[in-house]
């Protein structure tokens, strides 16, 4: 199986380089350059004092590996006709300037994507350059260009029909790009600002930076004046770049959460995080050809910290991890591509123009998908924790802080609105004596079918607690004393004429209760402290029964 995955990788390879071939070859010149690398004066070029210096270059790609000024000479090697336009377009256009003479012309048609040379009748896909009259064969082209980066371009012969549509193509596919990550940023930004949680602030930095990268690179801010004089300059990409790359590492140690989990992994991305906010302050200042490869070197560590983690966690079950790797593989593979291209390690492959871009949309929603994912979790684990806290596990009633809790903020509200409220305060009679002749079970399982018939009988507005023991809190907002009577008594019937089996014998059960209205300015402890009284009159006068306490010398025993 592993032999036929390599022989088909091979064929892929073996094909890609025919197509590339083929294009090359179909190209109507012959491409050659001046060597060594020096920038004579045009007029000299141009009357053919350097043609014995131009050295023939193999396809039709030309490069600048520095920030100087090169010249090429392009040789028509047949007749194009001029019925359809054609026109010489420059592939992988970002920050190049580029001019060029043709037979008989004194002075340049100058392209470039920002600044006074910019075309703006086509997309940033193409330098495009007229050829009026089509060629003629043996005809000489001179093309002079700088870049400031590496980027290797392609020449090409096109008809303006064929440039038209693919500008056409090119601006779809990158509008959706833009809007998509502008979207996705803008729903992480809204999460952020709701939900208050910042692993959302960290991926609309990482998507925002990447967008600004995006459309710097691409030229679709090349309509703003001011940004002509910066976009040529070298550091503005080393800048944007590592800034996307520092967004994109902190947001991934928050979202797989290394700091707690992979703590060796979070120290060397946090030597890589200090490594390029380095780079990104001197890259204001100053930049090298070296600036560019000491990023992407830092790049691949931070490439593979990421697949090494995401594998760990994968194997430990962490959801997220799964959410990274799937949606962000294709990405990583893409950058390792582009970093091998610049690096000038493989040839620089023409699918990588919107492979970047749309892998980067597709990473971006599939975070947001996983940070959703994440945080849905998190509030499940929140939930249940807090359930935990409120509720008791024996009884499923709400446990003492928060039936407090509960019933401090009922007597606040029914002060403030003047309504009524009871509360019914009650145990279960000789509770210790069913745990020692029955079992703590047989206790547990009474607790539990008071607990459950109280609840039956309340509604959905009532409070009710363990308050410890067997000691059940019941609160009833908006009741007077007479109602909350009628409830105690009923919750005694229940219990007492239909008593429990467990375990195969019947346990005869009663309650003793307690009942007391709020007062006007009580405080839920003075009310409890009365309650607490007509229960344990209940208990003095017999139990199973109700005593309600109107006043401090006054109870009534039902």
């Amino acid at each position: 199986m592993h032999r036929f995955w390599r022989s088909i990788w091979q064929l892929a390879l073996i094909l890609l380089g025919l197509t590339a071939a083929a294009v090359a070859s179909a190209q109507p010149f012959a491409l050659s350059r001046l060597e060594p690398s020096t920038d004579p004066p045009p007029a000299r070029v141009l009357a053919g004092d350097y043609d014995a210096r131009f050295v023939p270059v193999q396809g039709n790609e030309i490069a600048v590996l520095d920030r100087n000024w090169h010249w090429w000479r392009l040789v028509s090697t047949q007749d194009v006709p001029g019925d359809n336009a054609p026109q010489l377009v420059l592939t992988q256009p970002y920050r190049k300037f580029v001019g060029i003479w043709r037979a008989g012309a004194t002075s340049p048609v100058r392209r470039s994507i920002h600044g006074k040379a910019a075309d703006f009748r086509h997309s940033s896909r193409f330098l495009v350059f007229p050829l009026e009259g089509g060629l003629h064969k043996g005809e000489v082209i001179y093309l002079r260009a700088a870049a400031a980066d590496v980027t290797a371009s392609t020449l090409l012969v096109m008809p303006l029909d064929a440039v038209h549509r693919q500008d056409m193509s090119h601006i779809a596919l990158r509008s959706v790009v833009l809007t998509a990550l502008g979207v996705i940023a803008l729903l992480a930004f809204g999460f952020w600002i709701g939900l208050k949680e910042r692993g959302y602030a960290y991926l609309c930095l990482t998507l925002v930076v990447q967008t600004l990268n995006l459309a710097v690179e691409g030229g679709e801010t090349r309509m703003i004046p001011w940004l002509g004089d910066i976009m040529p300059d070298r550091r503005t990409n080393v800048v944007l770049n590592t800034a996307a790359v520092l967004a994109s590492v902190r947001f991934l140690m928050f979202f797989l959460d290394l700091r707690a989990t992979q703590a060796p992994v979070a120290k060397l991305l946090n030597i890589c995080s200090w490594l390029l906010g380095g780079l990104l302050l001197v890259s204001m200042i100053h930049t090298w050809r070296a600036s560019a490869s000491f990023g992407n070197v830092v790049l691949l560590v931070v490439i593979g910290a990421i697949v090494y983690a995401s594998a760990v966690a994968i194997g430990r079950r962490q959801r997220e991890a799964y959410f990274l790797m799937l949606a962000w593989t294709p990405l990583m593979a893409v950058l390792i591509v582009l970093v091998g291209a610049y690096q000038r390690w493989w040839p620089s492959y023409g699918w990588l123009e919107y492979a970047y871009p749309v892998g980067l949309v597709l990473g971006g929603l599939g975070l947001l998908l996983g940070l959703a994912a994440k945080l849905q979790q998190l509030r499940r684990d929140h939930d249940s924790a807090k359930h935990r806290a409120t509720y008791d596990r024996l009884t499923s009633v709400m446990t003492r802080a928060a039936i407090e809790e509960g019933m401090r903020q009922a007597i606040t509200e029914a002060h403030r609105a003047s309504r009524p409220l009871t509360v019914v305060f009650f145990d279960i009679d000789h509770f210790k004596r069913i745990n020692d002749e029955h079992g703590h079970s047989a206790g547990d399982e009474a607790l539990r079918t008071v607990a459950e018939r109280t609840r039956n009988r309340l509604r959905a507005t009532d409070l009710c607690g363990r308050y410890g023991g067997d000691e059940i809190l019941v609160g009833l907002p908006g009741t007077r004393l007479e109602q909350g009577l009628v409830v105690a008594e009923h919750l005694r019937r229940t219990i007492s004429a239909n008593p429990p089996s467990i375990n195969g014998r019947v346990l005869p059960l009663s309650l003793s209760l307690g009942v007391a209205e709020l007062r006007p300015g009580e405080s839920f402890d003075q009310l409890l402290e009365r309650a607490d009284a007509a229960l344990y009159a209940s208990k003095a006068g017999g139990r199973d029964r109700v005593t309600v306490q109107q006043a401090a010398a006054h109870d009534i025993a039902i």
